[in-house]
């Protein structure tokens, strides 16, 4: 059933409102970023902890974090095609 809400709404939707609402999503996103206040960040690790923690990172983790951004990046182009 979910599938045909899918298809029919895929038909309501045009290229353009797509791109809209991508673009305003986006926009959102960057000015969300810009005004909370991210400081706190800073005092999630000490400086030595992140020095190990930079020095054991390696090539394998590199492969990991780059797998897991590709899977993200398929599934948004999975979405869009959907729509496209």
């Amino acid at each position: 059933m979910e599938f045909f809400i899918i298809t029919s709404l895929t038909k309501d939707i045009s290229r353009i409102d797509l791109i809209g609402i991508l673009t305003g999503h986006l926009i959102f996103g960057v000015a969300l970023t810009q005004l909370l206040n991210w400081n706190w960040l800073k005092n999630l690790m000490s400086e030595q902890d992140k020095a190990k923690m930079l020095k054991s990172y390696t090539w394998k983790d590199l492969l990991v974090d780059g797998a897991i951004v590709t899977i993200v990046l398929g599934i948004i182009f999975l979405i869009i095609s959907i729509f496209l």
